[in-house]
């Protein structure tokens, strides 16, 4: 719509409505792109938020099969606090 065509609706209605009712229509008009818009903002947000939910799931499932196939491959979880030469820590002679 150009210009011209909206200014003409405009004067149409202000002439059919008079002033009052066109301010009480502008009023309700404005709460009503109002609420839209809040309501277009939170569905974006949700979206948005169940994006980054569903990439982090994703992660996380990523790296539960590469922590399972470690335990797989050494038959043991990964986190062994063994010495260096292979007997466990607690188990090793001290030799001061």
């Amino acid at each position: 719509m150009d210009f011209p065509e909206i200014a003409l609706i405009l004067l149409v209605a202000f002439i059919f409505l008079g002033p009052e009712k066109m301010m009480e229509l502008a009023t309700k008009l404005g709460d009503l792109l109002r609420k839209v818009r809040e309501t277009w903002d939170e569905l974006r947000y949700q979206m948005y938020m169940e994006s980054i939910n569903q990439k982090v799931l994703e992660e996380q499932k990523k790296v539960d099969e590469l922590e399972d196939q470690e335990v797989k491959e050494d038959g043991t979880a990964g986190t062994s606090q063994d010495a260096p030469n292979g007997t466990p820590e607690g188990t090793q002679k001290q030799t001061d």
